[in-house]
């Protein structure tokens, strides 16, 4: 609780880094995921989360930045698995470098109180993360075109996170890594702001436990239809993926379509 109470001191006195910078910023977003994934306790079953953040810059440079930061997220899903049945705050202080034009890289450590409604359990500690963010855009040569549609750019992201500890279970020093990545193409579709993105994307997990939820590799490619916002956008997607784990008896190796909704905004 005393990290609580000098975050709460911090959000209501710190001051913007200059007067040109918004004192606050912020971001939400969701998904909605059917199936959840392509094991066998998740066939037919829907996903859905929604989250929120909002942080405050206490100190910056032309390449650093330090914020103060509360957040929060809720999951669940169509089959009732407690564990997708949880809804969570934290409070925490960050510092990033954005070490290219194209990298960032962010250290934080938070104060998490969770809770699974259905059981009523709560829990909380503290965790630290290490984040890398890599975003790169490249504007389509005028005239080219593909499928017949303009084609407006090429994109390539990828994204990952160091944790620990891996849950709030009371002893917990799980340390786990996850990683993700997508190269898309944006193809213009008619004039109503909407764009076509077929897609290659891979997300991969990995912790010092060995669990199976954790030790993954997921390819998939598909198509999205984008509809670009000011600070962000909404989607909906299909794909088919391979879903690959090795820490059970045997390697198991998947593969189905699934499709998802989602959409993100800044502010």
């Amino acid at each position: 609780m005393r990290l609580f109470a000098l975050l709460a001191i911090l959000l209501a006195d710190a001051a913007p880094a200059s007067s040109q910078e918004k004192p606050w910023t912020g971001a939400t977003g969701g998904i909605l995921r059917l199936p959840n994934s392509n094991q066998a306790h998740d066939d037919g079953n829907a996903f859905g989360e929604a989250w929120g953040k909002i942080d405050r810059t206490l100190y910056r440079t032309t390449k650093d930045r330090m914020t103060i930061f509360a957040l929060g997220n809720a999951v669940t899903d169509s089959a009732g698995h407690g564990y997708n049945s949880t809804s969570k705050i934290g409070v925490g202080l960050a510092w990033s470098r954005q070490v290219t034009p194209a990298l960032n890289v962010t250290l934080s450590l938070r104060h998490d109180w969770a809770r699974e409604r259905d059981t009523g359990l709560r829990q909380q500690g503290l965790r630290a993360a290490l984040d890398y963010y890599y975003y790169r855009y490249r504007e389509a040569e005028p005239g080219l075109r593909m499928w017949g549609l303009p084609m407006r750019g090429t994109i390539l992201k990828s994204y990952g996170t160091l944790a620990y500890p891996g849950s709030l279970q009371d002893g917990d020093r799980n340390l786990v890594l996850t990683m993700g990545g997508e190269l898309s193409r944006d193809l213009t579709l008619g004039r109503a702001g909407l764009l076509i993105s077929p897609f290659l994307d891979v997300d991969m997990a990995w912790d010092l436990d060995g669990n199976d939820y954790n030790n993954k590799l997921v390819l998939g490619g598909g198509i999205k239809l984008r509809r670009p916002l000011p600070t962000g956008e909404v989607f909906a997607s299909a794909r088919l993926q391979s879903d690959y784990r090795w820490q059970q008896d045997r390697d198991r190796l998947t593969v189905r379509p699934g499709v998802q909704i989602g959409w993100y905004v800044g502010f």
